[in-house]
């Protein structure tokens, strides 16, 4: 089990929880779906230059955090145990 990984995916999980409690705080519409973007916008953002935006655009938001949250949790995990095997390597 990757001790960084964990770290990484746990911050990525309070970014998301804090942004998701502030869009709801914001009475504002475009704010409230600006602020639900903040945590996968890069990851969106490369999704649409590989020429997936007519996918992207019907998802709801849960479906998109799935879509393209759960992914980066992956990631985050595996950038976090490759760190955690390059400092136990001799």
């Amino acid at each position: 089990m990757s001790r960084v990984g964990l770290v990484f995916c746990a911050l990525y999980a309070l970014i998301i929880a804090a942004c998701v409690c502030w869009a709801f705080t914001v009475g504002d519409p475009k704010g409230h779906f600006v602020i639900l973007q903040l945590p996968i916008a890069l990851q969106g953002t490369l999704l649409v230059s590989l020429g997936l935006l007519p996918i992207l655009v019907h998802l709801s938001w849960f479906a998109a955090y799935l879509f393209i949250g759960l992914p980066t949790f992956m990631l985050l995990y595996l950038l976090g145990w490759l760190i955690d095997l390059l400092r136990t390597r001799p």
